[in-house]
């Protein structure tokens, strides 16, 4: 059986305040009710909506500074809002993807889309790697689909 939800953490070297504003924004953006924002403990709880492709998903987020003071760890968690539902197919990890994404583009944060390799004359050159524009994974050129979200792509 499939593992319900997702987690994740990333750092940012960045203010809290300022982070915490990019984790609002993307909440706004991407449409993700909030049910409770409390900047002073750095929590947000939202919940995502109900829909024929999903059972909706409870969200928690934690946005504090590290010991070292100079990051700041992002924490989301979703959660199928039905107890019942044994796995989510891998709906809660794109979402909290999803939500990284925006929150980084935020944070003005650009997300690799390149990769160097070694040509035969072993000199370095530059990869350029297509990106979907819903969850930001890898995908070829003829996809017509994101392997990894689903989403339609138009090429």
């Amino acid at each position: 059986m499939a593992m319900k939800g997702a987690i994740e953490t990333r750092n940012y070297e960045k203010g809290s305040s300022e982070v915490f504003s990019a984790v609002s924004k993307a909440l706004e953006d991407l449409k993700i009710r909030v049910i409770d924002k409390d900047e002073k403990a750095g929590k947000i709880t939202a919940a995502t909506g109900f829909s024929l492709f999903s059972t909706g998903g409870e969200v928690s987020i934690e946005v504090k500074a590290l010991p070292d003071g100079k990051e700041i760890a992002v924490t989301i968690e979703e959660k199928p809002k039905m107890k019942t539902v044994a796995t989510d197919w891998g709906k809660s990890s794109r979402d909290v993807k999803r939500l990284f994404t925006k929150i980084e583009e935020h944070l003005g944060i650009e997300p690799e889309t390149s990769k160097t390799v070694e040509g035969k004359a072993g000199k370095k050159k530059d990869k350029q790697t297509i990106t979907c524009p819903s969850c930001s994974q890898s995908i070829r050129a003829t996809d017509k689909f994101c392997q990894n979200c689903g989403a339609k792509l138009s090429h």
